[in-house]
């Protein structure tokens, strides 16, 4: 079978392969998206905080991303029933969009610059010489060489496993989560709330759109079985115990599909080799309490794209500016991962969890995304 060439291959095609993607594609550059499903993936977060916003109105997406979403501004926080902390988010607030919707958005943008995506395309082998990607080959026998080569493909990534970049996962083994989506009721459409227990249980409710709401329970492991097995009602007892200003969802919440989420943080010792890079979840993960995934990795393609494009040809000129300029993203979602962390092990102590809490976090992030900077040049 014949190989294919090309400047980027990005194996992986949710938010943060798509939304690369469409930057190099403006860019002139040749890109082919490889994504082992038979579409856009569906699974992930439904929020894009300010720093994520930033990001998308600089390449002129803001107004097609919200144009649809749900703007809000403030998340509540309760502890064993009380409201302890306000989160607010100024200039426009943060935004909720379904996720899948989110990448159809960027993917659709992606058509007309001309990315080619390959759906039902998994990776057989990946050749690696002299620390350098050399060809991917599918299983199918197709065979791409690129330039460049993205590793966007979540946590079990076979671009990093080819590199050797080896992984540290740290589950959260005192914490099971579980997703449902249900019809929105007054309560969830008024106000983002987030509970929390002393039993070590939480809830998120927030609207998913205007019929729509989604709510995350989380509980100890030891507890799952006899909650979600057993029967709904058990979970409905439980919640009463400290979800109160949300009372109005637990009759969504009896005929719901609950779906187990596995919840980990994940670190890795290096973001590129080569011509090769990670991003999104192939390089990190933190505790979904800080909700500043997507934004996080919504910058790092932005990082990326003006790598890529700045380097040219040029492999040493590459490996230089990945070096110098996408590696330090390992310090930033370093501290992310470690706030994430402090969150989960403080949330059952109210004491704890306000002295952990760090507003400007889940507004800012660890620091602002700063505008891109300008292309080194070649030594």
């Amino acid at each position: 079978m014949a190989t294919t060439s090309c400047d980027v291959a990005i194996v992986g095609a949710g938010l943060g392969g798509c939304f690369l993607a469409l930057l190099l594609g403006r860019r002139g550059q040749n890109v082919v998206v490889i994504e082992q499903g038979p579409s856009v993936p569906s699974a992930g977060a439904d929020f894009l905080k300010p720093p994520g916003l930033r990001v998308l109105a600089r390449h002129g997406l803001a107004d097609l991303v919200g144009r649809h979403g749900l703007r809000r501004d403030l998340i509540r926080y309760y502890h064993d029933g009380d409201p302890i902390q306000d989160c607010r988010f100024p200039d426009g607030g943060f935004l909720i969009r379904p996720y899948r919707e989110l990448v159809e958005l960027i993917y659709t943008s992606c058509a007309m610059e001309g990315v080619e995506f390959w759906f039902d395309a998994s990776i057989a082998d990946i050749a690696v010489v002299e620390r350098q990607v050399e060809e991917l080959t599918l299983s199918d026998g197709r065979r791409l060489r690129a330039g460049v080569v993205i590793g966007a493909d979540g946590t079990k990534s076979a671009v990093r496993q080819a590199l050797g970049i080896e992984q540290r996962t740290m589950p959260y083994e005192r914490l099971l989560m579980r997703v449902a989506t249900v019809p929105l009721s007054a309560s969830v459409a008024q106000l983002n709330r987030l509970y929390f227990s002393s039993e070590g249980w939480l809830t998120y409710l927030y609207p998913l759109n205007r019929d729509q709401a989604r709510v995350f329970v989380g509980l100890p492991p030891e507890d799952d079985k006899e909650i979600f097995q057993d029967g709904i009602p058990a979970l409905l007892d439980e919640l009463k115990k400290f979800v109160t200003e949300s009372s109005d969802a637990f009759n969504a919440l009896q005929p719901a599909t609950w779906q187990r989420i596995k919840v980990s943080a994940m670190r890795v010792d290096a973001y590129h080799q080569g011509n090769a890079a990670l991003l999104g979840s192939a390089a990190f993960a933190c505790h979904p309490m800080t909700g500043m995934g997507m934004s996080y990795t919504l910058h790092d393609a932005e990082i990326l794209a003006d790598v890529i494009c700045a380097a040219g040809d040029d492999r040493d000129l590459l490996d230089r500016l990945l070096s110098a300029r996408y590696e330090p993203r390992r310090e930033v979602h370093r501290q992310l991962i470690d706030y994430g962390d402090a969150l989960a092990a403080s949330f059952r102590n109210r004491t704890a969890y306000l002295a952990a809490f760090r507003p400007e976090l889940h507004v800012h992030g660890v620091t602002a995304a700063p505008e891109p900077m300008p292309a080194l040049q070649p030594t």
